[in-house]
């Protein structure tokens, strides 16, 4: 999407019934806006998915923890020099 002059994104069109609750939302005084409420939604679905995805990387960190692979980059590397030196071996 191009942002306009003014800062605004451009207009989209949204599914009826999305419009009905944020319709509803607005109707109830939850928010003053269908402006104000649609930026709450997609503020609360960004931090959600920030934190989801940063919980997942505490978890695979810690998993890599647990299992102590021992794989340093020292390794790694003869472990890839050996690896073609084994094929250049088998060709």
């Amino acid at each position: 999407m191009q942002v306009k002059e003014n800062g605004q994104e451009p207009s989209f069109e949204l599914p009826e019934r999305t419009v009905v609750q944020l319709d509803e939302l607005v109707r109830i005084g939850r928010f003053s806006s269908h402006q104000i409420a649609i930026t709450a939604a997609v503020e609360r679905l960004h931090a959600e998915e920030c934190h989801s995805l940063d919980t997942r990387q505490k978890a695979f960190a810690r998993v890599c923890g647990i299992l102590r692979l021992g794989s340093t980059k020292e390794s790694l590397r003869n472990a890839e020099s050996d690896r073609l030196d084994w094929e250049s071996g088998q060709r």
